[in-house]
C-alpha cells in the first residue's frame, strides 16, 4: 500500500480566500460560504494534481483585468493521510 498526501482547507483558510476574492475578483467580496467552499475545493483539487494548494482568478473575473493566482498557507490547510491500494 501506498501512502497519499491529503489537504483540506480549513476555517483559516476559508478566510485567506474570502480575502483574496474581496481584493482581486471584480465581485470583490460579495460571496457565499457554498461560493467559497467551492473555490477551496479547487485548491484541494490543485495539490491532488502534484500543485500547491492554489486558487486562480481568470483576467475576465478579476478587477483588474489581470489573472491572479493565490496559494493557501500551510495555516490554512489541515493535512491527513490516506491508504492507496494497488501495485506500485
Amino acid at each position: 500500500m501506498k501512502m497519499q498526501q491529503v489537504q483540506t482547507v480549513n476555517e483559516a483558510g476559508l478566510n485567506e480566500i474570502k480575502k483574496f476574492l474581496a481584493a482581486h475578483h471584480k465581485k470583490g467580496g460579495d460571496f457565499t460560504r457554498e461560493m467559497l467552499q467551492a473555490w477551496a475545493s479547487d485548491a484541494e483539487f490543485s495539490f491532488t494534481e502534484g500543485n500547491g494548494a492554489t486558487i486562480e482568478i481568470r483576467s475576465w473575473d478579476s478587477a483588474n483585468n489581470r489573472t491572479k493566482t493565490y496559494t493557501i498557507s500551510p495555516e490554512g490547510l489541515d493535512v491527513s493521510f490516506r491508504c492507496i491500494k494497488g501495485r506500485f
